[in-house]
């Protein structure tokens, strides 16, 4: 089950524990500040908390002056993964899901993309719908986020005189964190020189901070969802040789073995019409992000391809899972392959897998589905809910 709360987030048997009081003290700047700059009660959207990924990461490319426009992209890259790879939610309303959505259509990039290209190609455009976009998040997110810093100042005063008095405090006090300045018709910010040199002597640390606090954001809005605190960058190696290892074993030593979505034997024939063998993440591997026996069969490579990234009808392609999956884990105890087994653990949480490791014994068929079908049938349905498309790439 995962619970969230302001002291510990456990996800998945995954606890972060609260780290809001390990920021390093300095006598130069007043760290404590950063804390109440992305409180519980200020993250009510995504603006704040990627507006500071943004600044955090320029800093340590060693940039003092910043352009509104530069964060944003920032901002707009450092949302692409979660938003487009992993579908998670940043809210009914939220305007950086919107712009994420514009920029992925109007360049057609994948989810995979790398940063820097994101930001490059943002930064070029001159799209007039593309920057009015980007400009929506220039009115209050780079105001708000130094408010903390002049709590007194700003006490009573209604919303639309707050951002002037911002900027001009921001230029007369010595500590905040930036400046906010205008020249030649562009806004931008200027570190202050202790906060930059503070955030780059702290920079694991301070990392480690705001991924809890996008953890907790991300958390609150996609209750459900499995390994959120690997869904914020994106990963970009899998280890499937093993497992292909054990599944060419598997079809090497079960003759007639099919494939589960084209219903044709793994032979030389069918191999050189559709593809070497190639291992597929039943539930996509961006949702589960992990490469566990009990989520993996063989396939083809080209039918693999044609699935991508998309769930299966699950009525038809369950049973024919099941019954590859059951093959296989009866196989693995036969083996003894004990680490792989243990894996099942992680799904098969209503078989006693420890006892039938020990003894070398096999479980009924209808108690191995059961109990795969108590964990598959959610992680799709949160899946496709989270807006996975289903593809039949059967044929």
């Amino acid at each position: 089950m995962n619970t969230i709360d302001k002291q510990n987030i456990t996800i998945w048997n995954l606890t972060y524990k609260n780290i809001d009081t390990e920021l390093p003290s300095s006598e130069r700047v007043e760290a404590r500040k950063l804390e109440q700059m992305l409180s519980y009660e200020n993250l009510v959207a995504s603006y704040k908390i990627y507006w500071f990924i943004g600044i955090y990461k320029e800093i340590l490319e060693g940039n003092k002056e910043i352009s509104f426009k530069r964060i944003v992209c920032r901002m707009i890259a450092n949302a692409w993964y979660p938003l487009l790879q992993y579908h998670l939610s940043f809210g009914f309303f939220d305007k950086l899901h919107e712009v994420v959505l514009y920029a992925s259509s109007r360049y057609g990039f994948d989810s995979n993309i790398k940063e820097k290209e994101i930001i490059d190609r943002l930064e070029e455009d001159d799209d007039r719908e593309l920057n009015r976009r980007i400009k929506v998040f220039y009115n209050m997110v780079p105001y708000r986020l130094i408010a903390p810093f002049f709590v007194e100042e700003l006490r009573g005063l209604k919303d639309g005189k707050k951002n002037r008095i911002i900027e001009n405090l921001s230029n007369e006090k010595e500590d905040v964190l930036y400046k906010i300045v205008s020249e030649n018709r562009e806004r931008k910010i200027i570190i202050n020189d202790e906060w930059f040199r503070y955030i780059e002597s702290n920079q694991a640390i301070i990392k480690g901070w705001i991924n809890y606090k996008l953890i907790y954001f991300l958390q609150k809005r996609n209750p459900n969802v499995p390994a959120i605190p690997l869904k914020l960058e994106p990963p970009y190696t899998r280890e499937l040789t093993y497992a292909k290892k054990i599944w060419r074993y598997i079809i090497q030593e079960n003759v007639g073995v099919k494939d589960i979505y084209t219903n044709q034997e793994f032979n030389v024939e069918n191999f050189n019409r559709y593809g070497v063998m190639s291992i597929d993440h039943f539930i996509p591997w961006s949702f589960v992000l992990h490469d566990e026996m009990w989520n993996l069969v063989p396939t083809f490579k080209n039918i693999n391809s044609s699935k991508n990234n998309n769930l299966v009808p699950i009525e038809k392609y369950f049973n024919p899972f099941c019954d590859m999956q059951y093959m296989a884990f009866n196989i693995l105890i036969g083996l003894k392959k004990d680490k792989v087994l243990e894996e099942y653990l992680n799904t098969c949480k209503t078989l006693n897998i420890s006892l039938l490791i020990n003894k070398g014994e096999s479980i009924s068929r209808e108690a191995f589905y059961e109990s795969l079908k108590n964990s598959i049938y959610p992680l799709y349905q949160i899946a496709y809910n989270q807006g996975y498309e289903v593809k039949d790439i059967g044929l």
